[in-house]
């Protein structure tokens, strides 16, 4: 069977995704949005249990969202302002480090942070200033929209660095050591290396400057109603102008004649024809699997082979009889123990042991390991916005704790077992090591909020598989290519490919990871679809949405409902305005 063809189709509904088709929608391209899944959204979207709890798996926090900032300007011109409001987290501390004896708080302000810095570690302020003085002047010239574009911009970018421009094509852990920093030091600096994925040995500089300066320099914000919101407004965008979305349709093929784009096959035979595809899929699966190396260049094909990717980040999930209201808004970053922090060796060891070593280590032994050891990031959804009620019980609360792990499952007690039917579920040492894991990463949550562990309700573990599972990412990592030295920004893949009418979106591109990157990147691509430089447009007060077409929220709005089981029908495309 084959549709009416539409004028793009947009392949995975993750923010890059959404925000490639609601600007393409805006702009009056007739656009289709295809979603395996059955909940919009990607890795940003939200999951409940027992009717009476709701957890992010994505967005936990957002930078450079007051006035002005990025997001804020980007919504503005798809006319959702007044539909996405942000909510700051504690802008005396935003993110807490915590650690035995340590206490460290990360405000707004990169004054502020310098300050904190010495206070915590007074013994080594000439290492802090020097730490601090080339990551505020490496952040401070990063346009997160133009910045990663070209080489041309990285150039010039370079150029207004300075005397810390040698530094951007190290590896984050370079920066730290030749600072002259202690290992017990560099290791509380390098565990905000897992919100991008990724640890500080291979960690770019760059990105990590570009880290601390949209929330150091920018504040720490969180979407009102939880992180479904953002994909259910770029969603209404879609829907009320002109386009569709549908859910529980899996694209199989890209399909690739000539050397250019003619439309999309989807698993059930189905053929929908468009003259551009923007893929937002996983990158190596769209180039291995949807379009086949066959049709690229030999560079690209073999390039692409070669790429590294992110690591996966699981997510605990528990809900707990405790009341947050009167608790810090902030992030906390739980260091169990400095055993492994005597050296940089030391720390360059427990890495390996923890991460890598997949063939050496029994599934238990290494469950043990990491939950005693591995570092956490814990989040509280429910103190985020006290006003949302769907996300916990009266009284109570749902924490999350997330931390990079291995995507091998040798580790994880599941060997030879497959993925995308769930096998691996009910392999008994596969629970086993979930089960181990899971304890650990409660004690994280205890170096928090003492007394936690004793008041679970309910808990519940992603992995890697189930990462893989419903995102269909490659080996489960959480943010595409990693951000390496020598694939940050302009060495990243653009909006454009070398089939003509095939499109990315997504953290892999130059705009990179995070909530903000993969919003970006949509923006970027729709600007290469239609011709127009729609950053320009937006940030000179455009709103490029018909504001009357988009629907009416309620006050009791339910993104989830509304990002649920949408257009399984086959649909086509009305006729052009």
């Amino acid at each position: 069977m084959s549709t009416a063809g539409w004028d793009a189709i947009v392949v995975g509904s993750g923010l890059g995704g959404l925000s490639a088709a609601a600007h393409l929608a805006a702009t009056g391209q007739r656009t289709l949005v295809l979603e395996r899944y059955d909940v919009i959204g990607g890795s940003s979207h939200v999951f409940r249990r027992r009717g009476r709890w709701e957890a992010d798996c994505g967005v936990h926090y957002i930078g450079d969202c007051g006035p002005g900032g990025q997001l804020p300007t980007l919504f503005h011109g798809l006319g959702l302002d007044d539909r996405i409001q942000w909510l700051p987290l504690d802008s005396g501390g935003f993110d807490t480090i915590v650690g035995p004896d340590l206490h460290l708080r990360v405000p707004f302000g990169w004054d502020a942070y310098l300050e904190n810095l010495l206070a915590t570690f007074p013994g080594e302020e000439r290492a802090l200033r020097r730490f601090v003085a080339i990551m505020r002047r490496i952040g401070h010239g990063i346009d997160r929209s133009v910045t990663p574009s070209s080489r041309a911009a990285m150039l010039r970018y370079a150029r207004d660095c300075g005397p810390a421009a040698p530094w951007l094509a190290t590896p984050y852990i370079a920066v730290l050591a030749a600072c002259g920093l202690t290992p017990r030091t560099i290791m509380a600096l390098s565990v905000q290396c897992g919100a991008l994925a990724g640890i500080p040995q291979t960690m770019s500089t760059v990105a990590m400057a570009g880290f601390l300066q949209n929330f150091v320099g920018g504040g720490a914000y969180y979407p009102r109603g939880g992180g479904q919101m953002l994909a259910a407004a770029f969603a209404d965008v879609v829907r009320s102008h002109g386009g569709a979305i549908r859910t529980r349709a899996e694209v199989d093929r890209i399909l690739v004649e000539s050397g250019r784009v003619s439309g999309v096959r989807l698993t059930d035979g189905e053929q929908i024809a468009s003259p551009v595809v923007v893929s937002d899929a996983d990158i190596i699966r769209t180039y291995r699997d949807l379009v086949g190396y066959a049709h690229l260049p030999w560079s690209l094909a073999a390039r692409a082979k070669r790429w590294k990717m992110s690591w996966p980040l699981i997510n605990a999930v528990f809900g707990v009889e405790i009341d947050v209201a009167d608790t810090p808004n902030s992030n906390f970053y739980a260091i169990p123990s400095w055993q492994d922090a005597g050296s940089l060796l030391q720390l360059h060891r427990m890495t390996s042991q923890l991460l890598f070593r997949a063939d050496r280590r029994d599934p238990l032994d290494w469950a043990s390991d990491f939950a005693r050891r591995q570092p956490g990031f814990v989040q509280c959804s429910t103190r985020r916005d006290l006003q949302h009620t769907r996300s916990a019980p009266p009284g109570h609360a749902t924490i999350e704790v997330q931390t990079i792990a291995p995507a091998d499952l040798r580790l994880w007690g599941a060997d030879g077992a497959d993925v995308a039917s769930g096998d691996y579920r009910r392999r008994r040492r596969y629970q086993q090591v979930k089960e181990i894991v899971t304890d650990g990463l409660l004690q994280r949550i205890e170096q928090v909020y003492p007394g936690a562990a004793g008041k679970v309700v309910w808990s519940e573990l992603g992995t890697p598989a189930t990462q893989e599972r419903f995102t269909h990412t490659s080996a489960g990592n959480a943010f595409g290519l990693q951000s390496r030295p020598s694939q940050y920004g302009p060495f990243r893949p653009g909006t454009t490919t070398p089939i003509a009418g095939l499109f990315l979106a997504g953290t892999s591109t130059a705009w990179g990871p995070g909530t903000e990157g993969a919003m970006l990147s949509g923006l970027h691509a729709a600007s290469a679809i239609t011709g127009r430089d729609l950053q320009s447009e937006i940030r000179a007060g455009a709103v490029l949405t018909d504001r009357t077409r988009l629907s009416d929220w309620p006050a009791d709005f339910d993104p989830l409902a509304a990002s649920r089981g949408l257009g399984r029908s086959a649909t086509t495309p009305p006729a052009p305005r």
